[in-house]
């Protein structure tokens, strides 16, 4: 009996030994301690971990990040992508860490107008999940999709967007990879970025380290979404609104549209004119400050302007409008030689005084020239006058001169279009062409004029290939 008691006593001593020695204590430099248990082996295995706070990777070989406006005006943002899709912005983030798997770690970003953020003290805050990556093969030079990476992630910031939406990386010293970011709200902060207003963010990783609730943060960064004017319908210059442009249109009869493009120059034309500068716009044009500049727009577009632009005629020129001479395939050879003429006398009523005469360069081409003009008004029939100059240099009584009196036969296109066919053109007098009932469908109009002269009637002396072209001349005519 007394033996067993014995026995007894041993085995509650060793027990007790054994349960005094079932924790590892660790004496902090500030003071602390932090205690272990070893739990049932014989042995227990610490590591240490040194952690220093995680900072934003940078995506782009560059290094920056930036959104270019008008004016030349740029913004750079402290994030790793910016997307602005109709007049709205969203930003996204990469980051990677270093932190043992072992954590068990939820990682995330802190979002708010105000500095100093914590997991506490944010107005908004996200998880992140592992990032997928799509990694570049180089020996390829495509993109394949690899499994997730646990220290990667990432986390949106914006309102979703349709559009292409990727995040360009930089990975292992320089391998270049891609984020293809899903239609979803995992990884996202879903809120309007409004322009003019600063934003701040950090990453954390939360869980439970070594028994206690354990939140670390990265760095704090910060952007500023820019307030620019194109984002609010302004512009650097003034520039009708789509509701002036809109409202414009009630001008015209059904079936026709015009834009502000087809408009633009017109108006910068009216307005520099007398009866443009006679019209006070002030209350017409908005101004706001915007961080590219001033911005405008114009509310309404006055029917003054409508007026003008439909009762303006429009010459061309010439000398001055002429844009082009065929030349031969191959040889790079212009098929007329341009001779011009001004000063002409009043006697023989050239238009405007001048005209460019324009001889065969070979004599079996026939010629091939354009005339263009940018000043026909949208939406506005004409009556289109083609001026044909006689020969008022050479003597008609000249026998060498004999052939350069004789006559041509030319066609002429308007767009392309066939408007005048195998007319005779005389020599001897002022011809004029005129089409009463002109649309030149748009706001260019090119006048390509070319003879129609055959071999046959060249070698036999009936007509020749020089075309006399004087002013094109194009009038409004009423509704």
């Amino acid at each position: 009996m007394i033996k067993n008691s014995i026995l007894l006593a041993v085995i509650l001593l060793c027990s007790i030994a054994a349960t005094a020695q079932d924790a590892i204590v660790l004496h902090m430099k500030d003071g602390t301690t932090r205690r272990f248990p070893n739990g049932q082996r014989e042995t227990t295995h610490i590591r240490f971990y040194d952690y220093v706070p995680t900072d934003i990777e940078k995506p782009r070989w560059d290094y920056t990040v930036s959104t270019k406006h008008d004016n030349g005006y740029s913004t750079e943002w402290d994030v790793n992508s910016v997307w602005h899709i109709e007049n709205q912005y969203a930003v996204g983030m990469f980051w990677k860490d270093d932190f043992p798997q072992i954590f068990q770690l939820r990682h995330g970003l802190c979002f708010g107008t105000k500095p100093n953020l914590s997991f506490d003290n944010c107005e908004q805050k996200a998880y992140s999940t592992d990032a997928q990556i799509k990694e570049n093969n180089y020996s390829t030079a495509t993109y394949s999709f690899s499994s997730s990476y646990p220290s990667c992630h990432y986390m949106v910031i914006g309102q979703k967007m349709t559009g292409d939406m990727r995040m360009d990386v930089k990975r292992n010293g320089g391998a270049y990879a891609q984020f293809f970011l899903a239609d979803t709200l995992n990884n996202r902060i879903n809120t309007y970025l409004e322009p003019g207003q600063t934003y701040y963010y950090r990453t954390f990783a939360e869980g439970q380290v070594a028994g206690k609730a354990e939140v670390f943060y990265g760095k704090e960064h910060s952007f500023t979404v820019p307030r620019v004017m194109a984002d609010f319908g302004y512009y650097p210059y003034v520039k009708g609104t789509d509701e002036a442009v809109a409202a414009f249109n009630a001008h015209y009869p059904e079936g026709v549209v015009v834009t502000w493009d087809d408009l633009e120059r017109f108006w910068n034309l009216w307005r520099a004119s007398d009866e443009g500068k006679q019209i006070d716009l002030t209350a017409d044009i908005a101004t706001e400050t915007f961080d590219d500049g001033t911005g405008y727009r114009l509310n309404r577009i006055p029917d003054e302007f409508y007026t003008w632009i439909t009762q303006r005629e429009v010459v061309i020129d010439a000398f001055d409008g002429l844009t082009d001479i065929k030349k031969i395939p191959v040889t790079n050879f212009q098929t007329a030689i341009p001779d011009s003429i001004d000063n002409v006398d009043a006697k023989w009523n050239v238009p405007g005084g001048k005209y460019i005469r324009f001889r065969p360069a070979l004599n079996s081409l026939n010629i091939d020239v354009t005339y263009s003009s940018n000043d026909v008004a949208p939406g506005v029939r004409y009556k289109l006058i083609l001026n044909f100059a006689p020969e008022t240099e050479y003597d008609i009584n000249d026998p060498e001169m004999a052939n350069q009196f004789l006559s041509t036969i030319v066609n002429v296109y308007a767009n392309d279009t066939k408007i005048v066919n195998s007319e005779l053109i005389p020599t001897t007098e002022l011809t004029t062409i005129v089409i009463d009932d002109f649309n030149p469908m748009g706001t260019s109009l090119n006048l390509k004029y070319e003879t129609r002269v055959s071999a046959g009637q060249v070698r036999s002396g009936t007509y020749n290939r020089t075309m006399r072209i004087a002013e094109a001349r194009l009038i409004p005519q009423k509704e």
